[in-house]
């Protein structure tokens, strides 16, 4: 038992807190077992302990040993009890153990005398500090439970003898009252001892560490001194052998030992999980408590995104309606042949207008669905920002005329070159004077200045239009964020086209901001882009890659011969009829049964698939001509002519098998472009 207390009272110095009714763990850093990392109250009492305790073996150190073999006898008994021990649950660091060797030294205490059964109890504790221990003990603390084992001794002696206690005869009639006192000397002394030091290192009181941490093993202390008492008597009478059959009682008091060291442990993974439940509760009171501050904010803020989202739909409902009013009622008027050949000439044009917007609106919608998702593409060259203006200005210039609004540009020298997407970068600077020219008043200007500033290059859009508050000037790049949401704002569009500017701008690494004097004080953006590093110098410029030139006539598709795959009719004859405006041979196919019916009839250089088609959609079309469904196609090039347009829809087609993407509606010039660039990648075969 001595050895148990002694470790115990060291581990609560060194690293754990035991609390009722639960053994709390915390493991230290290995050098909060060293001697330096006692306070120095903690110092004091060890080394006084220590000091108390080499006094006292002094005093009681034996001159003589009347039965030399009766002692060494004990001694052996008692390491080997020291031996039969448990290891508490505990940190690792500490390797507290608790073992039976109490019932030696009681014995030695009882048939040797006071002397001779300290020196046996220091072997005990020796052997129990330093034998099968989960960690090897500083010297000081094995020290420290010598120490308390000699003063616990020297106690239990005094309180035996005082209380009539004597040596042989041995009788257990007389033997009741001292040796009850003995064990109780024991039992105070040592756990007081242990329990000093476990106060000094902890915020708990010493009263409230003996109560709470060694009360409750009292009974173990009158286990064992009363087997070890039993075993003294039986020896004192001469029955040697008899005294080995107590061996037995002791054992199982170890044995008692592990099962409730089992339960201890149980119930610290118990109290462990409950500490969990306790601190994952304090946590989620503590996080409601927040949410509560929060709450109103909160709530606020969604009865406001309600709106926005129920301002948007009403928005994006008449931003495409307007449109298709125009379509429609023209259309009608032109089917019903209503309208003179002046009108009619009005009629195309404004269908034509109607449809170009309600594209845009869509390709804003898809944009804004690209940066949401992360699928938007950015492919990188070196690209010279004020080509990438002026082909902007120009594309602007005609709505800039239309309202009678003065576009001028302004450039340094020479700017360098940035690393960029030259389409997504003109669709910025597009957006941008498509902005200002909208807001601008008729007779006002929009002004574009390119300036090198360091290492990067500043484009200012600035226009004399009617301005922004400072209250909204905030909001400006959010999505679906207008200065007048209302039915009766003067301006239309949804609110996505300065969003789309922000992320194109960020994600080549720029930055954009807004600035306004108020309402009616004009507008200016300004857009940062870095500059190449590798072409910051006139004498790096990158070699200027080739731009297509934009043919006045669309190229020539003489002969070749094009499958159009669509369940819808109309896009089937749209298709076709700019194809044979091109020359081309057009078959057409409302399905897919239908389509591998012409293959097998006819020679098709190149398909055209829609891929929302009913039973057997163009993924599964291309997959089985690539399969040889009709053997002769099997490599005819295809494109899939789709509505459904995003990055990831493109990345479909091409993997079920097509070799383009074009997204409805589709451009004439583009659809006639990408049918004979399809045609080129089969027509040499062919002559062969």
């Amino acid at each position: 038992m001595q050895g148990w207390l002694s470790a115990r009272a060291l581990e609560q110095i060194g690293e754990i807190e035991i609390t009722r009714p639960e053994i709390r763990v915390t493991p230290p850093p290995a050098d909060r077992l060293a001697w330096g990392a006692l306070s120095w109250p903690a110092q004091f009492y060890v080394a006084t302990v220590m000091a108390a305790g080499a006094s006292t073996l002094a005093a009681f150190f034996p001159s003589a040993y009347p039965q030399p073999a009766l002692f060494a006898v004990l001694i052996v008994f008692a390491c080997l009890t020291s031996l039969w021990k448990v290891n508490l649950p505990i940190a690792t660091a500490s390797g507290s153990t608790l073992s039976v060797s109490y019932a030696a030294n009681l014995m030695a205490l009882l048939l040797l005398g006071l002397q001779p059964a300290i020196i046996v109890a220091v072997a005990g504790v020796l052997t129990q500090c330093s034998y099968k221990v989960k960690k090897s003990y500083p010297l000081y603390r094995t020290l420290f439970s010598a120490a308390a084992e000699v003063m616990t001794m020297t106690a239990t002696g005094i309180a035996y003898q005082q209380l009539g206690g004597s040596l042989v005869p041995l009788h257990m009639t007389g033997l009741a009252k001292p040796l009850v006192g003995a064990i109780a000397a024991y039992f105070v002394v040592n756990t007081s001892l242990v329990a000093g030091a476990i106060a000094l290192t902890s915020s708990r009181s010493f009263l409230t560490v003996w109560r709470d941490d060694f009360l409750w093993s009292g009974a173990s202390f009158m286990v064992a001194g009363s087997a070890g008492a039993m075993a003294a008597v039986v020896v004192a009478r001469g029955e040697h052998w008899k005294a080995i059959l107590l061996v037995a009682p002791i054992y199982l008091t170890y044995r008692t030992y592990e099962v409730f060291v089992g339960r201890l442990e149980d119930q610290a993974r118990h109290m462990a999980e409950m500490r969990l439940l306790h601190q994952g509760t304090v946590e989620a009171l503590t996080q409601a408590r927040q949410a509560e501050h929060a709450e109103q904010a909160a709530r606020a803020a969604a009865e406001r995104a309600n709106r926005l989202k129920d301002q948007f739909l009403a928005v994006v409902s008449h931003e495409l309606r307007t449109p298709l009013n125009a379509i429609l009622g023209w259309a009608d008027m032109l089917r019903r042949g209503r309208l003179d050949e002046a009108r009619r000439d009005r009629a195309f044009q404004s269908i034509h207008d109607s449809a170009r917007r309600q594209a845009q609106l869509i390709d804003d919608l898809l944009d804004v669905s690209r940066i949401m998702s992360g699928t938007l593409r950015i492919e990188r060259t070196a690209v010279d920002l004020k080509t990438v203006v002026d082909d902007a200005v120009r594309a602007v210039q005609p709505a800039g005329d239309a309202k009678n609004v003065h576009i001028t540009t302004e450039a340094d020298s020479w700017l360098g070159f940035i690393q960029g997407d030259s389409a997504r970068l003109e669709q910025v600077v597009s957006n941008l004077l498509s902005n200002a020219v909208k807001f601008t008043p008729s007779g006002g200007a929009v002004h574009v200045q390119l300036t090198r500033v360091q290492d990067s290059i500043e484009i200012q859009v600035r226009d004399t239009g009617q301005g922004m508050s400072a209250e909204f000037l905030p909001y400006i790049f959010e999505p679906f964020r207008q200065a007048d949401g209302s039915t009766t704002r003067v301006h239309g569009g949804l609110g996505l086209g300065l969003s789309i500017v922000k992320h194109l701008i960020e994600a080549h690494g720029g930055s954009i901001e807004a600035k306004s004097a108020g309402a009616g004080q004009g507008a200016t953006f300004i857009a940062r882009f870095p500059i190449d590093p590798a072409c910051a110098s006139q004498t790096h410029r990158p070699v200027a890659l080739p731009r297509a030139a934009l043919s006045v006539e669309a190229p020539s598709l003489d002969n070749v011969r094009v499958l159009v795959v669509d369940d819808d009719e109309e896009s089937r004859l749209v298709l076709a009829e700019h194809l044979q405006r091109c020359n081309g041979v057009v078959f057409t196919a409302a399905s897919a049964a239908d389509a591998y019916d012409v293959l097998r009839r006819e020679r098709v250089d190149v398909l055209l698939a829609d891929i929302a088609m009913p039973g057997e959609d163009g993924y599964a079309l291309i997959r089985r001509v690539r399969a040889g469904v009709v053997p002769a196609s099997a490599l005819i090039p295809a494109a899939a002519v789709t509505a459904f347009a995003r990055e990831e829809d493109r990345r479909l087609a091409l993997r079920a098998g097509f070799q383009m993407h074009l997204a409805k509606p589709v451009d004439p010039d583009c659809l006639v472009a990408a049918v004979a660039s399809l045609a080129r990648k089969k027509l040499p075969a062919m002559a062969g």
